[in-house]
């Protein structure tokens, strides 16, 4: 196996980031292969999150997990969502940008970039 790397892919221990979503905005985010988002709702509406389509608008068919509930719900923080490189090869050097945003509530986007190291 050799020695554990520092930084770089796999990671080394994957980490989880924690997002908001409050005051009609999702925060962006920059991750490294292999570690998770958990958003926080910390407004008194639910959302539910996916990609966005090639016009922009969060596609109903590609979801991002399941619907996050109001603050102060036993669901207003999401379930950790990986972002996992699943092909044979490394993940290319440059960095992965998946832009997404909110069904319920179409002006909340944000993005998540996703790189070999942070």
């Amino acid at each position: 196996m050799g020695k554990p790397k520092k930084g770089g892919f796999p990671a080394v221990q994957p980490t989880t980031k924690y997002v908001n979503i409050q005051n009609g905005e999702i925060d962006n985010a920059t991750i490294a292969w292999g570690d998770s988002i958990v958003w926080m709702n910390k407004e008194p509406v639910g959302h539910a999150l996916a990609a966005l389509d090639s016009n922009g608008k969060a596609d109903p068919t590609k979801p991002w997990g399941s619907p996050i509930g109001p603050v102060g719900s036993p669901t207003a923080n999401s379930p950790a969502f990986a972002f996992q490189w699943t092909q044979p090869t490394p993940p290319p050097p440059t960095s992965q940008v998946f832009p997404y945003g909110c069904l319920d509530h179409p002006n909340e986007k944000a993005k998540v970039t996703v790189q070999i190291k942070v």
